[in-house]
């Protein structure tokens, strides 16, 4: 089962309608501020953070988010606040950007060999974007693998576990996109 934790992000919605609706593997979703309840029985394989307005800096309830991230031994995927959340998560330190970015930008990935990639077949893709935070220092326990003009460390990935950061929203980033997200679900070995 795939844990999504809803920071109230219109683009999770989206990619709930557009793509977790069609698939046989089943989910669950949890508000940001809504505890995790969850049967005994039920097998947790994946989680994703979404994106959402603010930042974890800012008096959000997103204890859910921090929960999930720190109680669950299975592969993570953060979008945007979600990206945020896991640096400040494992004491990286994030950052206001000078503006609001909100468009698309040319992604630099630095390590084409990482599983999260498998297929792209090219070490640039366009990615949707919509924040005003990043992530101005990296966790010790992570690397970053992919780079943009607005941000240094726009996908980062932790160095032993399955645990990665999109500072874009590649859920809804059209097939380039949508491969790195299918690449994730193989990690978790749920598609």
């Amino acid at each position: 089962m795939l844990l999504i934790i809803d920071n109230q992000s219109a683009f999770i919605k989206k990619f709930k309608r557009q793509y977790l609706a069609e698939q046989d593997f089943d989910y669950v979703f949890f508000d940001h501020n809504q505890p995790i309840t969850l049967s005994a029985k039920a097998k947790i394989k994946g989680i994703i953070l979404s994106g959402g307005k603010g930042n974890p800096y800012e008096p959000l309830n997103l204890t859910s988010n921090y929960v999930a991230l720190m109680n669950f031994n299975v592969p993570v995927l953060g979008f945007c606040l979600g990206h945020e959340i896991i640096a400040v998560g494992y004491r990286g330190r994030i950052k206001k950007l000078p503006d609001y970015h909100g468009k698309k930008e040319l992604i630099t990935i630095t390590k084409p060999e990482d599983p999260i990639f498998e297929g792209l077949d090219k070490t640039e893709v366009s990615l949707v974007k919509r924040h005003s935070f990043h992530v101005s220092e990296l966790p010790s326990a992570f690397e970053s693998i992919g780079t943009s003009d607005t941000c240094l460390h726009e996908i980062i990935k932790h160095k032993t576990k399955p645990i990665y950061g999109f500072q874009s929203h590649p859920e809804v980033s059209g097939e380039d996109g949508m491969i790195m997200v299918k690449n994730f679900l193989k990690l978790c070995n749920i598609i």
